[in-house]
């Protein structure tokens, strides 16, 4: 995934260059369009999840409990993870999602332990939190 992509994130601007160009090769992204759903106890339930654009809503036993959007992070890796682990959700509007898989994240520990410590620590920061911390000036480098 691209730097630029991943900098644009509000969850990732606690990261420094170096830490982002590290994760950039283990993060994927997906879109899930309006009015899908997917999983938490699937195969999502492996993965650190971002939410980076969009809005889902959250259904646990049919029962809806609550929404997510940009900011929000899901997924067995999240540092703070919700009590509902066997939830779906179901796209409001286009959700784009950046996910990194367990099996990535132990790759990725194994060569920068303390950038996935940073990836970790910046999930677990709450959004309102993310708001204050300035975004990395990546425009520059990216030439």
């Amino acid at each position: 995934m691209e730097i630029l992509r991943l900098a644009s994130l509000g969850h990732l601007h606690p990261l420094g260059r170096q830490e982002l160009a590290e994760i950039a090769p283990y993060a994927s992204e997906l879109t899930v369009r309006a009015g899908h759903r997917l999983l938490l106890d699937g195969p999502f339930a492996q993965e650190l999840v971002l939410v980076g654009e969009g809005r889902g809503r959250v259904r646990c036993a049919g029962e809806p409990v609550g929404e997510v959007g940009p900011g929000d992070v899901f997924g067995a890796l999240v540092p703070q993870r919700t009590a509902y682990p066997t939830a779906t959700v179901t796209a409001i509007s286009d959700l784009r999602l950046v996910m990194f898989s367990t099996h990535d994240i132990r790759l990725l520990r194994e060569i920068a332990p303390d950038t996935v410590a940073a990836l970790l620590s910046a999930c677990a920061i709450a959004p309102q939190q993310r708001a204050a911390i300035p975004r990395l000036a990546l425009v520059h480098a990216a030439a």
